[in-house]
């Protein structure tokens, strides 16, 4: 692996002038700048983050922080932040934290104590965490997550992608609506499915469980004693929908002619089962990357605004 020294010989100056153009320091000119960055692409160099962190000059690299990097959604979120971040030439650092205790305690410190220079926040975070992160002074936007405090955030539209399922299902002959979601979950979705079938004739029950294949199972293993005439089933994650379509079957239910199911997020899940998964698409991938991009706006002190993405209809035949 090249070293600073070699880098700096190659553009012919000290190693000072070559660790401060590579950091971008307004005394160096341009044109050394250039000629150092030209000498450091060619060795293939990379800068020592741990040295930097050690030293107190901060790593130069963004954090980004999910709650589950094994989990088939938020990697795709993952994946957009930081194929951002390399696109701009900016290392990324990977952390899980589960809960806001563990983000508190852990993660949002070391971040700081390790110079990470901003952090993607891919994880439901409390009002209360939201505000001691923009207390801490690190520079962060959230991802898939809604402002609470003062944070920007990059996140899709919850009420309009349940409000836009209900009624699809409900325009197939879906005389019955289940929304199957998480305790403690997002109430936009409950409210998108009630006002979509508002007026309509047909009924919405709501059913909670956890953020599991296994739940998901279990739920769809009890529901299918309770289908009475056309029946459509929206759920908030693929792993619930997955897991409620196999117990259906399981148990006789057709997909989709007796009860169609739709999912709202749209991982490789809803493709790895037959009948595929209709789903109304979250933009993961689009909400990480420019949840990137923002922070590294918000880094050089550029104002950034929240933004919101909407979901899209993606057919597939648990529903035709």
């Amino acid at each position: 692996m090249a070293t600073l020294k070699e880098v700096a010989k190659l553009a012919g100056v000290n190693i000072s002038t070559a660790s401060r153009a590579l950091n971008d320091s307004p005394s160096i000119s341009a044109a050394t700048k250039v000629r150092v960055r030209q000498a450091a692409e060619e060795l293939g160099y990379r800068p020592n983050l741990s040295a930097r962190a050690l030293s107190g000059k901060g790593t130069g690299a963004i954090a980004l922080v999910v709650s589950d990097i094994m989990s088939p959604v938020w990697n795709i979120l993952a994946g957009g932040a930081c194929d951002a971040a390399s696109a701009a030439s900016v290392p990324a650092l990977l952390y899980c934290a589960e809960t806001d205790a563990d983000y508190l305690d852990r993660v949002l410190p070391e971040m700081i104590s390790t110079g990470a220079a901003g952090a993607v926040l891919g994880l439901h975070l409390s009002e209360e965490a939201q505000r001691k992160t923009e207390a801490s002074g690190l520079p962060a936007v959230l991802a898939e997550c809604f402002p609470l405090a003062g944070l920007p955030a990059v996140y899709s539209s919850r009420y309009d992608a349940a409000r836009e399922a209900a009624a699809y299902l409900q325009q197939k002959g879906a005389k019955t609506v289940v929304l199957v979601t998480v305790p403690g979950f997002d109430m936009a979705y409950n409210k998108g499915c009630a006002d979509a079938l508002k007026d309509t004739g047909a009924r919405l029950r709501v059913l909670t469980g956890p953020n599991t294949y296994q739940a998901g199972f279990a739920l769809g293993y009890s529901l299918a004693d309770e289908l009475y005439g056309p029946t459509g089933i929206v759920a908030v994650c693929d792993g619930q929908a997955l897991g409620v379509q196999h117990a259906l079957q399981n148990r006789g239910v057709r997909v989709p002619q007796d009860c169609a199911i739709l999912s709202l997020e749209d991982s490789v899940l809803a493709t790895a089962t037959y009948p595929g998964l209709t789903t109304m698409s979250k933009p993961l991938y689009r909400i990480g990357a420019k949840a990137a991009e923002k922070l590294l706006l918000k880094i050089k002190g550029q104002p950034v605004e929240s933004e919101c993405l909407r979901h899209t209809l993606t057919v597939r035949k648990s529903t035709l």
